[in-house]
């Protein structure tokens, strides 16, 4: 609904922007002149840097209109709850014919000149962007090739029996389309599916935090297995140390022996 005044209809009201991180959005202004006078505008806000407005101000003819788009700079914060204060403002103004928007000055929209100036002030809300139409196109195919495999069993699976009166009724009430038919058909659908409509369940917070422990308990186990190995390649490593001592000891020992007797043997030979 337009913001409707003497001079200058608004629409919308309201100036909502699709949100959406790192791109421009814009969103169209459009401006009527219902009077057989010309009219000039001007659109001002309160953060320029953040608004880009073509054109910012200009000449509406009589009985006519003019679009003004308003874009968005990229933004690289969502801001809290999708808040937004950031408001517009539009100046009217009635002028001479033949006046282009070349010839419009700042002058011609103060008040303290006696000039009858026209204001409309604007809100600027945030919207959730629309689901691209690509996404609602593959929702509605995935339920396309579960629902109709269904409907085939259903068909199939129907006996000569069900085909009595009392079927027959039920599926004159479904043709029909009322909540007994849908009701029927649902049954038909859960029982014909099987398999087909098991949901995928997931653990609640006890399973959750029996999984948990059960890791836990894994993991300190391989810690002590792991441990474990360590000490006995300690216990080995000390081990071999050992037997190398005593390997190096007694060969001392023989050593010391063969020096001795060789000793004498050269004494008794210098004596003798």
């Amino acid at each position: 609904m337009a913001a409707s005044r003497d001079l200058l209809d608004v629409d919308p009201p309201e100036l909502q922007f699709p949100f959406v991180l790192d791109k421009q959005i814009s969103c169209p202004l459009r401006l009527t002149n219902r009077n057989d006078s010309t009219v000039a505008f001007k659109v001002k806000t309160t953060s320029p840097r953040k608004y880009c407005v073509r054109p910012n101000n200009g000449v509406v003819p009589p009985r006519s209109s003019c679009t003004v788009v308003v874009t968005m700079q990229a933004q690289k914060v969502v801001p809290p709850d999708l808040q937004c204060k950031d408001k517009f403002l539009v100046q009217s103004v009635i002028v001479s014919d033949g006046l282009s928007a070349k010839d419009i000055t700042p002058q011609m929209f103060v008040k303290e000149r006696g000039n009858v100036v026209e204001e409309v002030k604007l809100k600027v809300a945030y919207v959730m962007p629309p689901e691209p139409q690509s996404e609602i196109a593959e929702e509605h195919d995935g339920l396309e090739r579960i629902l109709v495999p269904m409907q085939r069993n259903v068909d199939n699976g129907r006996s000569t029996s069900e085909l009595s009166s009392g079927s027959a009724s039920l599926r004159s009430a479904e043709e029909v389309g009322s909540p007994v038919g849908r009701i029927v058909k649902s049954e038909e659908f859960l029982k014909a599916a099987g398999p087909a409509l098991e949901t995928k369940t997931y653990p609640g917070p006890a399973e959750q935090s029996n999984q948990l422990s059960a890791i836990i308990a894994k993991l300190t186990e391989e810690k002590n297995s792991a441990l474990e190995q360590n000490r006995k390649l300690r216990d080995e490593l000390e081990l071999v140390r050992r037997e190398a001592s005593k390997q190096q000891g007694s060969f001392s020992l023989v050593l010391l022996i063969a020096i001795g007797l060789l000793c004498i043997i050269l004494g008794y030979l210098v004596n003798k």
